[in-house]
């Protein structure tokens, strides 16, 4: 996309913020968000991946529709490497990993896989 790297920190952290309600969700994955998001949660920097992570998130867990999209998009792929990605800070991996275990709820071929439930059990 065309935005410099703090654009696209700020975009991302924005949808982060509106994909909160169900209609905005609806509105983001309309106008081609949730492949963006993806693709941002995979290449993006640390505070882009992080956003990234909570916007497809919280488009899960308030917009269950949205849950097909970040499969075909291969979001479970980049939410699960991301969750345990190495270099990736607590934050980021805590996003991807609710990310996952909201999808893991509205999908039902998905589990919630170890790696996103030890890092969950760990965090209490």
């Amino acid at each position: 996309r065309d935005g410099s790297e703090r654009q696209k920190e700020d975009a991302a952290g924005a949808l982060s913020n509106l994909a909160m309600k169900n209609a905005n969700s609806v509105a983001i994955a309309a106008a081609g968000g949730v492949e963006v998001l993806v693709a941002l949660a995979h290449d993006g920097n640390e505070a882009q991946k992080e956003h990234a992570a909570g916007a497809l998130g919280f488009m899960i867990e308030v917009a269950p529709g949205t849950h097909e999209g970040v499969v075909e998009a291969g979001g479970v792929a980049v939410l699960s490497s991301l969750a345990q990605e190495a270099s990736a800070s607590d934050d980021c991996k805590l996003a991807a990993a609710m990310a996952l275990v909201h999808l893991a709820c509205t999908h039902p071929d998905l589990a919630a896989d170890d790696t996103c439930l030890s890092l969950l059990l760990s965090r209490l």
